[in-house]
């Protein structure tokens, strides 16, 4: 069974990619999950401040790969069930260095990337609760750099590139998932 960890910066598209995992019967574990989780269990609003604060202060209080580490159970789990596994949301080198020691060789990671520009234009289309305006997501992109997240990027196994429409992301998604479900 394949294991993916995608990686990429807010609204990229990953959980596009998701998506099309998810339908084609890939079990998906989304790390982001865990940190609204976390939030809520702290009586905080799911808005970008929060959200950030409690996924950047449990990093600093337990160890970068945290939330690679807290996602662990979950993903054993999935993959006990049987099927390919899709990992949504790894944000730097310190998850992919729990992952690679937990899965080995059956972890493949993929980057999905996009212009700033493009990224900033789906985030105020999307409207998704942890987004907020311009100013919160470069705020977001900042404080994700911080976790060592565009080496995890540049390291990627694959890279889909998302400039484009929706259908080409999706269709790319599709062929690379179908390489990795014949393995």
């Amino acid at each position: 069974m394949t294991i993916i960890a995608l990686t990429g910066m807010p609204a990229a598209g990953k959980g596009e990619v998701a998506a099309v995992a998810q339908q084609r019967g890939w079990a998906v574990h989304r790390i982001g999950d865990l940190v609204w989780e976390e939030t809520e269990q702290r009586g905080l609003e799911l808005a970008p401040a929060s959200v950030g604060a409690v996924a950047n202060g449990e990093r600093e209080a337990h160890g970068y790969g945290v939330w690679a580490s807290r996602s662990l159970p979950h993903i054993d789990a999935l993959r006990a069930a049987g099927s390919h596994v899709l990992i949504d949301g790894m944000r730097g080198e310190q998850e992919l260095v729990v992952f690679r020691a937990a899965y080995g060789d059956a972890l493949v990671t993929v980057a999905v990337v996009a212009s700033a520009e493009q990224r900033l234009a789906r985030v105020q289309q999307r409207g998704r609760i942890d987004d907020g305006d311009a100013a919160a997501f470069h705020a977001r992109d900042e404080r994700e750099l911080g976790w060592s997240l565009a080496e995890t990027i540049a390291a990627a196994d694959e890279t889909l590139a998302n400039e484009g429409e929706l259908d080409a992301l999706r269709a790319a998604a599709g062929e690379l998932l179908a390489r990795f479900e014949s393995l």
